[in-house]
Formats: C-alpha cells, sequence, structure tokens
C-alpha cells in the first residue's frame, strides 16, 4: 500500500505584525506617511521554527531534491510561486544550502547527480582489487529473469530521488536529460538486440508538454533502432494523468510555446485535464514515487522461484568470499 501523498500539516511560521494605534491629533501625519503594506522580516524565533520545518521535510522524503522540498512546504511554509516568479524555490535554495553548510542537514540528503567525476577504476594491488570485489559482489538478478527491466527518467534531479530503488534492485537507471538523444537510444536498442530479450521500461517524468511527449518519441525511436528485434513496451510509473487528476498536487502554468503543446493539450482534453496547467514530478512526495516505482519493478519479475533463488546463491557467494578473504585470498 502507498503511503498517504500528505503527511502531519507543519504549522505555518509566518506572520505580520500588527499595526501600531495611531495616537490621538496624528491622523493627518500617519494618512501623508502612508504606503504600501510591506510584510515584517520573521523573527529569529520564527527563522528557527523555518529552518527546523525544512530539516524535517527533508529528513522525510532524503534522498531528494531541492524541488521536492519547495513543494512540500508550498502553501504551508511559503506561498507558491506564479507569473513566472521563482522568488519562493530561490528561498528554499538559499536555506537548504545554509542548513547543510552548517550542519544541521546531512549533505547526502539532497541529490546531485548532474555532477560527477570520469575516471578509470583502479586498485592499489591485487589484494585491494579482490577487498573490494568482495565488499561489493552481487549477482545479476535479473539475468535469468525472462525480460529486461529498465527505468528511465526525464532528468538527472529526478534520477537523484529514485537511484536507491534501481540500485537496489540491480536495474539500470536512465536519464533522458529531455528529450534521449539519438545516440543515447540507439546504443540502448542495439544492447537490446544483443540481449535478445523483451524490453520493458518504465518511465518518471513531469506531466507536461515536454514530459508527455519524451517517453512517446523514446519509444518510437527504440523500436526503430531495434529494427523489430525484440518486443519494447514502455509503462509510465508517474506522473499519470491520474495523479494529475486527483487534484492532490500542485499545478503551474504550461509553457504554450513547446512546440509539442498542441498535441499535449488535446491528450488533456481527452481525458479531461486542463490544458493549460501542468505538474512536476517533484510535486509527488520522494516516499511515494520510490514506494510506487519498486512495486512496478517487482511486478516485472517473471518468475519469482528463479529470483529466489539467485538471491539465495548470492547470500551464498559473499560468504564464500569473505571466508576467501579472511584466508588471505588462498583457495
Amino acid at each position: 500500500m502507498e503511503p498517504a501523498l500528505n503527511s502531519t500539516p507543519i504549522k505555518s511560521v509566518s506572520s505580520i505584525d500588527p499595526p501600531a494605534e495611531i495616537p490621538p491629533g496624528r491622523e493627518d501625519s500617519a494618512i501623508r506617511q502612508s504606503g504600501p503594506i510591506k510584510r515584517s522580516r520573521k523573527t529569529k524565533i520564527e527563522m528557527v521554527a523555518l529552518r527546523s520545518s525544512i530539516v524535517q521535510i527533508a529528513e522525510t522524503n532524503q534522498p531528494c531534491s531541492v524541488r521536492n522540498i519547495y513543494y512540500a512546504g508550498m502553501g504551508v511554509l511559503w506561498e507558491k510561486d506564479s507569473g513566472g516568479s521563482r522568488k519562493s524555490y530561490k528561498s528554499v535554495v538559499d536555506l537548504v544550502g545554509k542548513l547543510r553548510e552548517s550542519g544541521e542537514m546531512p549533505f547526502t540528503w539532497i541529490t546531485d547527480t548532474t555532477r560527477y567525476c570520469r575516471i578509470d577504476t583502479m586498485y592499489d594491488s591485487v589484494t585491494d582489487a579482490l577487498n573490494r570485489t568482495q565488499e561489493h559482489y552481487r549477482r545479476n538478478l535479473w539475468a535469468t529473469q525472462p525480460v529486461r527491466v529498465e527505468v528511465w527518467a526525464e532528468s538527472d534531479s529526478i534520477s537523484g530521488v529514485i537511484d536507491p530503488v534501481t540500485r537496489s534492485l540491480g536495474l539500470g537507471l536512465y536519464s533522458c536529460r529531455g528529450q534521449a538523444s539519438k545516440t543515447f537510444a540507439h546504443s540502448s536498442a542495439v544492447a537490446y538486440r544483443d540481449i535478445g530479450k523483451p524490453v520493458k521500461i518504465l518511465y518518471v517524468g513531469d506531466w507536461d508538454p515536454t514530459g508527455v511527449a519524451i517517453p512517446r518519441s523514446l519509444k518510437e525511436r527504440l523500436e526503430r533502432y531495434a529494427d523489430g528485434a525484440v518486443e519494447i513496451t514502455l509503462d509510465r510509473i508517474a506522473l499519470t494523468a491520474e495523479d494529475v487528476l486527483s487534484g492532490d498536487l500542485a499545478t503551474h502554468d504550461v509553457n504554450t510555446d513547446d512546440p509539442t503543446y498542441t498535441r499535449y493539450a488535446s491528450e488533456c482534453r481527452l481525458i479531461g485535464l486542463d490544458p493549460q496547467t501542468s505538474t512536476e514530478v517533484e510535486a509527488l512526495p520522494a516516499p511515494v514515487l520510490r514506494d510506487r516505482l519498486e512495486a512496478a519493478i517487482y511486478d516485472t519479475i517473471g518468475d519469482a522461484s528463479v529470483w529466489n533463488a539467485t538471491l539465495a546463491y548470492e547470500d551464498a557467494e559473499r560468504d564464500q568470499l569473505q571466508e576467501m578473504r579472511a584466508r588471505g585470498w588462498s583457495v
């Protein structure tokens, strides 16, 4: 069963100081000096409460992106950005950065999969290589399954949120970074032909013109490059039309200049959605998304007995490697 979408509401920490009483006889002066009423800055106590609430949200959702935190606190801790403004989001980015720098929030709670180092794997010695093999050894659980399963995500940011699920279950996680390039799709299709199994793709992305178009164009390219060698199916795990229709997730104005908007609008009207709005996948609580994806992956397992037997072999082989390491790698 999926966890509830809404956690316990966090009380708002924003407030506006009440207007000061105007002394008798100073009404005219007060009128002349009056101007736009400005929201007062948060007090020290309010800022402490706000920082604590952000840490709580991050802990509940980690690993997560700053966008996840922004959506989780929207309407409670800060206002929804609108009209092209990113004021609230920028404020969240700033506060999350300060919380991490101060040590109040672990750096590992926030994902960042867009920056990485390219370097070959190297070892200090043969013994070091053997030790690390023992520490990280895993059997390919999917080699004995009848279907090849992959997870594709629209962006790097959401890939970081679901990485714990795909990593624990030994699945490949592919980040489209927008529309997947022809090179990326072609190399995947070549691998499909070499493996020779049916392929099932589980897709995670936004509900907007681009997010709806990506899986459609991705599947078309993969099928064309695979040239009918294997069957390819694609299931949209999130966001789904049902997610958006539920009304539980925050929406924002759609980009009508997107070249795929016309088709997006037609598809939205067919299922009763407002074509002028869209929803980011980060609006779905990270734990809910991970649970949903994990359940979808388990549903693809074709032979549970073979799966369980492979897990048993993996445990036995890990024990064997541990014993060999304890003997100094003598057989």
